[in-house]
Parts: structure tokens; C-alpha cells; sequence
């Protein structure tokens, strides 16, 4: 580089520091391309960065000939941030279904026919016209706007705004948890809108020069912030009202650490956690086992009693992988076994009580010891007591007594009666 080549001015700087923002953060997208809409949005970065990068230069750069040059290049990025913005609202939100799969083939042509105008307008000039200095000592070159030059701003900037359409949409009709993402990605858009709208209406305001890429090193560090403070892309809401909300038991969905993303109200009630933001230390405090179940990485299933006899539950771990095997999140489902288990333990005491009467009739197919005279039996304890007594108390069978014929003649001299008379002993 030479002095007379380049010349570093203070606008220069920041275009640079929004590409090293957006290459920063394409580069955290790409590390979770696998979850939904972490691909679209590692290319969204991508482009920024490009198209800002080529920026910074083209502000430094002195001369028409290499200012055009760097020009074109910022073209690679710029086109495709319109489609990849649009993937990403679309798979973020789960409503790539809105897309035919011919729409989504269209799309993906716009961007290389864009650049085959733009890097062929030398021979037609309908991108730029042509060309001049406003500021020589700002080394600001001014570009005349030709019909293919609003017809590819028109196309980015119209994708832009139904990217932002949808993510509005899914802003109104999502939950709470989610909503505060779906704001922050669309606050850092207001800046590329803003400063495109600048360049592309108002451009004596700022003379001539394109600060749109300033609107991109805005955005690039609102949505960094919203990453790490939200924790975008860690989890995506795949049909949470249905999911969550309509449950009948209780559901928590955690994140690939172990962190809880989000409650349903029925779990909320069952642990007695209160509305607002998730902390892992207020679930493990509620919920016994549950560093156990965050440890695992196979599903896996354990029965917990918050309050004996009043509350138990069955908990059930299920581990959330993407299609490459890589765990995204656990999702732990609660479903209350209290009256359950109070019919089990019934069943058991009902069980121990035939058993016990079981095993005391079987003493009576024993050797008894029996008085050869009176008839009397020995019980365990070594006293003697009349053999009714003692079959009602092992068996529970009640006698009645009578005279049999024999005896009746032999006491009476007649036939004994056919009557009897219950007696419990």
C-alpha cells in the first residue's frame, strides 16, 4: 500500500469495524448452522460482512478506476442479504411452508443475475450512469443511479421489510418467552433500513457517501448482544403453543447445557415456581433429580415425590438431537402419578392383608394339638381355648351349634331336631 493508493479516513474505520462485528458473528452462526435457521443466518453475517468490508476499503481507496472496483465487490454481499434475511425469518419462525419450493429456487437466481448486471454495467451503464467526487478531501465518490440500480436496492430492501413482516407476525402471535427475540432482531433492523433509506433518498445529506453499511455495523452488534443475552438459535419455538401450553402435564425445555428456555404454566404449578424469567438454580431447588436427568444424554425416566401423598410425579427426560446427532436440548415431561400411586399402594395393602389371611388359614392344615377329652387346642402361645374359638380366630368361621341324630338319641332317647343355632365365639 502507498499513500497515494489508499488513504485511511475516519468513516473507513467503521465500515471496517462492522465487517470484524459481522464476520464475528456469521462465524457464531455457522457454529450452530445445525439448529433451525442457523445456516440462513450464518449467511446473512456472511454477506454483511462482505459487503462492509468492501466498503471500508472503497473508502479508503483513491482513484475511479479501484473505488468502482471495490464497488462491484460490495455487490457479492449486498445481494445476497435480502434472501438470506428472508430464510432466516422464515425458519426461525417455522413458516418456510409460505415458500413454494419453485419460490425458493427463484430466489436463490436473483443474486447472480444482480451481480452479472453490476459487474457487466460497464458496457451497459444502466447500474451507474456515471461517476464524480463529491468531497475530494473526504475521498467520497458519488455514484449515478441508473434503472438496475433501484431495481436491485428495490428487490434487497423489499425482501428486507417481509423478513421483518414475518418476524412481526411471529412477534404477535408468540409467547413471551420468544417474543423478546423476535424484537431484538427486529430493533437491529431499523439501522440497515434507516441508513439505506438515507443513501438511497437523502443522499446529498450525508454527500454522496453510502452509509448503509454503517445501519449493518449497528445490527451486527444488536443482534451479537441479543445471541448472548437471549440466547438466539440455542433453541427455536417448534410449535410451542401447541406443544407447551396445551399440555395436560407439565413441560420444561432446556437447552444443550442444561439451562431451561421455557416453562408451561402446568409445570409452573406443579414445582410452585412464579411467573418470570427461568433460572436453573429455582428449577433444581423445585425439582429433586433434576441435575441427574440434565446429566444424561439417552432418554431416561424417574418417579419424584414433591409431597408425600399429595403430589408425585413421573418425570421423563427426552434428549433433542438435530439431524447430524448433535444435542440441541433435553425436553422433561411431568405428568402427575399421585392418584396413581395412592391405588397402588391400596392394591398392596389389600394384597398383604389376603396374605396374611392366607397364611392363617394354612396354620389349620397343620398338626394341631387337640385335647383327646374336651377337645380343646393348644394355640401358639401354649393355652388352651375350645376349638371353635380358635378356628374363628385363625380362619374367621363362625359355628352353629346343634344335636346330630346319634347324640339326640343318646341324650334324649328321640331324633334330634334339624334346627341349629349360629353362635360366634
Amino acid at each position: 500500500m502507498t499513500s497515494e493508493a489508499y488513504r485511511v479516513m475516519p468513516h473507513s474505520a467503521i465500515f471496517l469495524f462492522s465487517a470484524v462485528c459481522c464476520a464475528g458473528t456469521a462465524l457464531y452462526g455457522w457454529l450452530r448452522r445445525g439448529k433451525s435457521g442457523g445456516w440462513a443466518f450464518a449467511g446473512l453475517m456472511a454477506a454483511s460482512a462482505v459487503w462492509t468490508g468492501a466498503a471500508a476499503i472503497e473508502a479508503m481507496t483513491v482513484g475511479l478506476g479501484r473505488k468502482v472496483l471495490w464497488s462491484q465487490i460490495e455487490y457479492v454481499g449486498l445481494v445476497f442479504i435480502g434472501v438470506f434475511l428472508l430464510r432466516f425469518a422464515l425458519a426461525y419462525t417455522q413458516q418456510e411452508h409460505l415458500l413454494s419450493p419453485r419460490t425458493r429456487r427463484l430466489l436463490w437466481l436473483l443474486p447472480p443475475v444482480f451481480l452479472a448486471l453490476v459487474w457487466s454495467n460497464e458496457w451497459h451503464r444502466l447500474v451507474w450512469t456515471d461517476f464524480s467526487f463529491s468531497r475530494e478531501a473526504a475521498n467520497v465518490l458519488v455514484y449515478h443511479r441508473g434503472p438496475l440500480f433501484w431495481v436491485i436496492s428495490g428487490a434487497t430492501y423489499g425482501l428486507a421489510a417481509l423478513s421483518y413482516g414475518v418476524l412481526a407476525n411471529a412477534c404477535r402471535t408468540g409467547e413471551e418467552a420468544f417474543r423478546r427475540q423476535y424484537v431484538a432482531v427486529m430493533l437491529s433492523g431499523l439501522f440497515p433500513l434507516s441508513t439505506g433509506g438515507i443513501y438511497l433518498f437523502a443522499q446529498e445529506w450525508v454527500y454522496g457517501m453510502d452509509v448503509a453499511p454503517l445501519g449493518f455495523s449497528v445490527a451486527g452488534l444488536v443482534i451479537a448482544w441479543s445471541l448472548f443475552r437471549y440466547r438466539l438459535l440455542d433453541l427455536v419455538p417448534i410449535g410451542r403453543a401447541m406443544l407447551l401450553e396445551r399440555m395436560p402435564d407439565g413441560m420444561i425445555v432446556l437447552d444443550e447445557k442444561g439451562r431451561p428456555v421455557d416453562i408451561n404454566a402446568e409445570a409452573r404449578l406443579m414445582l410452585g415456581l412464579e411467573a418470570g424469567p427461568l433460572c436453573a438454580a429455582a428449577v433444581q431447588a423445585s425439582l429433586p433429580g433434576f441435575s441427574e436427568l440434565c446429566g444424561k444424554t439417552e432418554e431416561s425416566e424417574a418417579e419424584i415425590t414433591l409431597q408425600p401423598g399429595k403430589l408425585e410425579l413421573d418425570v421423563r427426560m427426552v434428549p433433542l438431537f438435530d439431524p447430524h446427532g448433535r444435542l440441541q436440548g433435553r425436553l422433561l415431561i411431568l405428568h402427575d402419578i399421585t392418584a396413581r400411586m395412592a391405588d397402588a399402594r391400596e392394591r398392596e395393602r389389600i394384597i398383604a392383608e389376603l396374605r396374611q389371611a392366607l397364611a392363617q388359614i394354612k396354620t389349620l392344615r397343620g398338626l394341631l394339638p387337640i385335647c383327646c377329652s374336651c377337645k380343646k387346642i393348644r394355640n401358639d402361645q401354649g393355652y388352651w381355648e375350645q376349638i371353635e374359638s380358635y378356628i374363628y380366630e385363625h380362619a374367621g368361621v363362625a359355628f352353629s351349634h346343634g344335636l346330630c341324630p346319634d347324640c339326640s338319641q343318646a341324650l334324649y332317647g328321640e331324633d334330634g331336631s334339624d334346627s341349629s343355632t349360629a353362635l360366634t365365639p
